[in-house]
């Protein structure tokens, strides 16, 4: 039986709609375009070029976004400390009024510093970076024993390319523990060989054309299992290709450049690529084979109008063979399935009779099975559209359309559980859509209206 309990709040409408704008706020912002500072450290390499060529955008709920923005709020606070202490302190690059930014590697490594500071007791003639903070209780006690380094690599590796970038050497890591409120600081030194590292690292992500190893060929592993690469990174998704958004980084014909401004140029077209082109990628998209994670390149070629296409052959099995290209028909005996396709189907789908047949007679797209029994009797276009909002968004819009009633305790007469989506039929005509996937994520109130 479908369970849509997990969509639908337990808290008051009041805490629920607040939730909902930071959701919707949140989901909004772009795909960093660039690799971070931040993130440099990360375990996984793997991860780190898959966050390069914006393959992964993480889905937080509401009220992590709300505590996102609670870290922001105490590095104001924080820094009010230090200059309550006497330190001069800039949160803000004074030429520019703009938080100070660092860029390395044609642009497309960079990070931005909570600022920096001089006059830190002990150190008062040294100008540090500054970098703020929040930590929960076991995090801050573990911080407190065993230092950055080691309890938090990855801040101490964006301390270090902070300092390689502005020349400062030295960094202040100013920690709060959001449970009793207690503070923590270290001053950190910088280290030329390290940083050296890092940077050579990120170069290496940047310019690979293929994802490096996994850290674990196990997707049970610890650090893989709640990645948010995990599905794309071990081909274990609903989707062939579970990626947020088809963008121009993950087509074989686009290369990042490296004359300093961040650059991508498209090979196949001679241009280069703005960060609206990048996202409104083009029909001659072919995707880097390396995204592949069940499949391996087997034969590349052009098809029968001239256009560029990859032969794939799935792991594992039977050898089973298709074709990525722009082609929408069958060539050289295997059916042809676009990026776009790869993001809607299952695996099961690319080498499935019935789909092929219905490529090759319509001369279409792919978009995904057809949903059954609850959609079938309330399609879109022949139902009302009672609401339509974010998935945490409906239990509070069911109450205002059904007062005294709350979808939390009633029992759905009919369910279905398709493919990235959940459907739950009530009394009187009315139905809940949850759309989970990639592709599409929402949810809708239906009636119908025969």
């Amino acid at each position: 039986m479908t369970d849509l309990s997990q969509y639908i709040p337990t808290e008051s409408p009041i805490v629920s709609a607040i939730y909902a704008a930071y959701k919707q706020r949140g989901d909004a912002e772009p795909i960093r375009g660039y690799l971070g500072a931040s993130i440099i450290g990360h375990s996984c390499s793997r991860y780190l070029w898959f966050t390069f060529r914006t393959c992964v955008k993480e889905n937080y709920p509401g009220r992590i976004y709300r505590l996102f923005e609670t870290g922001d709020l105490e590095e104001i606070r924080l820094a009010k400390d230090l200059r309550d202490i006497g330190c001069t302190v800039h949160e803000v690059n004074p030429e520019t009024g703009q938080q100070f930014e660092v860029a390395a590697l044609g642009g497309h490594f960079s990070g931005h510093m909570d600022g920096c500071a001089l006059g830190i007791p002990t150190a008062e003639k040294t100008w540090h970076v500054t970098e703020f903070k929040t930590h929960k209780d076991k995090s801050f006690a573990k911080l407190k024993k065993e230092g950055v380094q080691k309890s938090k690599p990855q801040h101490w590796a964006q301390c270090q390319c902070y300092m390689r970038a502005s020349g400062m050497q030295r960094a202040l890591y100013l920690a709060v523990n959001k449970d009793d409120d207690s503070l923590y600081s270290e001053r950190i030194h910088f280290d030329s060989s390290e940083a050296d590292v890092l940077m050579e690292r990120a170069e290496r992500i940047i310019k690979a054309t293929d994802p490096p190893e996994r850290i674990s060929d196990r997707s049970d592993w610890w650090e893989c299992r709640f990645c948010d690469a995990h599905d794309l990174c071990h081909g274990s998704g609903e989707s062939a290709l579970p990626i947020p958004a088809v963008n121009c980084r993950q087509c074989c014909h686009a290369t990042p450049m490296m004359d300093g401004i961040a650059r991508w140029a498209c090979e196949k077209h001679g241009r280069s690529l703005s960060m609206h082109d990048q996202a409104s990628a083009c029909d001659d998209h072919l995707v880097l084979p390396g995204l592949i994670g069940f499949a391996e390149p087997t034969n590349y070629g052009k098809d029968l109008e001239g256009n560029d296409y990859i032969e794939f052959t799935n792991a594992g099995g039977a050898k089973e063979e298709w074709i990525h290209g722009r082609y929408r028909g069958h060539y050289n005996g295997a059916c042809q399935y676009t990026t776009n396709e790869l993001r809607t189907l299952p695996i099961s789908a690319l080498t499935n009779p019935l789909v092929e047949s219905a490529k090759e007679l319509l001369n279409a797209e792919a978009t995904g099975y057809s949903a059954d029994d609850i959609l079938t009797r309330y399609p879109e276009e022949d139902s009302r559209i009672a609401w339509e909002g974010t998935i945490h968004g409906v239990g509070l819009a069911w109450r205002k359309l059904y007062p005294g009633e709350n979808l939390a305790t009633l029992t759905p007469i009919a369910t279905n559980d398709g493919f990235e989506y959940k459907a739950a039929e009530f009394e009187g005509g009315r139905v809940v859509i949850v759309q989970t996937g990639n592709v599409r994520q929402g949810a809708q109130i239906r009636e119908g209206v025969g």
